[in-house]
């Protein structure tokens, strides 16, 4: 069997002593009325709970995707220094790049743009072509209308002529010194002049008749494919689907800018106009936003990891954000007076004497509850008394600070640790009395 050392024993030993002070530090929370002999009664019990001072809408990290490189921080970015107006706070790396991207798909679009309105001028000269055609075929149609009717007279005379040399023929025979020979031989060359015109036309008719019915219908169907080259041409897809691309290419640019939380990225109008020029002017006071830098993480150069770039704070609204411990959470309502102290705390604020009559200190910053928390989780601040219990579940409890001065005094200390004192819990309506009876 091993037996304690006496190293063991003595620490043992002040652990006893320090739980029993402990105890006795508890139990001497209820201060003693005002003017008795010094005998505690049964009053309310003082809630006291751990705080952190925060700005009203909390800390923003700002991040970015980790493997990015930090390019530039705006020159007005500067630890607590309120950030620039326009909400630009650096650049990342692949800024230049989507930059370079976005003009070139600019430049596209204006290259679309002058083809685009060629070939709208060349679709319509193949439309005023095709018209033409369409005109000079129906024109063909018009004329081969008109020969119809000189075909039937070139029938009509080849058939006279054959009938003139009939009769020729016939005097010839019976009074041949009426007709010459040559008289004969004219007739008869007539004749087979007017037989050949009508052979010729009206063998080329039908031929030139179809002709100039498919000649019609390639013009129709000329003027169809214009009309809709055209008509295509002027919806201008090409040119849609690169401005698609270059809106995709902005808002991708847009996600290298790191902004603050008042400006959107919407309000970015000229992406590729924006530069952080180191040697240029401080920003005027009337040209900053109601940011403040807290800290930067992360330098020019450097790779981005999960950790944030740089975190910004609202100062002019603080609030406290005390961890209640649940079975004190029923002792505080939506209004309570609250006092907040740190040894951090200066001037006014700092902690003063203890009034003997009322058993109350002076100093501290005054608040009051705000909100009262849903959630029983682990505490995010640590108890520095060793007695505290391990497995402690608190609620978060909300604190506004009432007075601009102390506003100002807690701005100064974001993120400190303060020791959070309830005041009496109003009592509800009929309970007065209910007591006083």
């Amino acid at each position: 069997m091993r037996f304690a050392s006496p190293l063991s024993l003595r620490y043992l030993t002040a652990l006893t002593v320090l739980f029993v002070t402990g105890l006795f530090v508890t139990g001497c929370n209820r201060p003693s009325p005002a003017g008795g002999d010094g005998t505690q009664s049964a009053g309310p019990r003082q809630i006291y709970a751990l705080g952190r001072l925060e700005p009203a809408q909390g800390v923003i990290s700002i991040s970015a995707i980790p493997g990015e490189r930090l390019k530039q921080l705006d020159p007005d970015v500067v630890e607590n220094e309120l950030v620039p107006a326009n909400g630009i706070l650096g650049l990342l790396s692949s800024y230049d790049v989507g930059k370079t991207q976005l003009r070139a798909l600019e430049k596209r679009a204006e290259l679309s743009d002058l083809k685009g309105n060629h070939e709208i001028e060349i679709a319509k000269a193949q439309l005023a072509q095709a018209e033409a055609g369409l005109a000079q075929a129906e024109a063909k149609q018009t004329e081969l209308e008109l020969q119809d009717g000189k075909l039937k007279a070139l029938e009509v005379a080849s058939q006279l002529a054959a009938e003139e040399y009939a009769l020729l023929v016939d005097l010839s025979q019976t009074d041949p010194e009426l007709v010459t020979s040559h008289q004969l031989a004219k007739q008869a060359n007539q004749m087979e002049m007017a037989n050949q015109d009508y052979l010729i036309a009206n063998q080329s008719y039908g031929s030139s008749k179809e002709a100039a019915d498919k000649a019609v219908q390639a013009a129709d169907a000329n003027i169809t494919v214009a009309t809709m080259t055209l008509e295509q041409l002027a919806q201008g897809y090409d040119k849609q689907a690169i401005e698609q691309e270059i809106i995709i290419a902005q808002e991708t640019l847009k996600r290298s800018v790191l902004l603050a939380p008042h400006v959107s990225a919407a309000a970015l109008a000229n992406v590729t106009e924006i530069e952080c020029k180191q040697d240029c002017q401080p920003d005027k006071p009337e040209t900053y936003g109601p940011y403040t830098v807290l800290k930067i993480f992360v330098r020019p150069g450097e790779f981005i990891t999960r950790t944030p770039i740089v975190q910004l704070g609202d100062l002019s609204k603080m609030v406290c954000i005390a961890e209640v411990y649940e079975a004190d959470v029923k002792e505080i309502v939506k209004g309570q007076a609250v006092t907040i102290r740190s040894a951090a705390f200066s001037g006014d604020f700092s902690d003063g004497k203890v009034d003997s009559q009322t058993g109350r200190r002076s100093g501290g910053i005054q608040g009051h509850v705000t909100r009262i928390g849903r959630i029983i989780a682990s505490p995010g601040l640590a108890n520095r008394n060793p007695l505290a219990p391990a497995d402690r579940s608190v609620v978060e409890v909300r604190i506004e600070i009432s007075d601009q001065a102390a506003n100002r005094h807690a701005a100064e200390r974001v993120g400190l640790g303060v020791t959070v004192e309830f005041g009496e819990k109003p009592k509800a309506e009929g309970e007065g009395r209910k007591e006083e009876e």
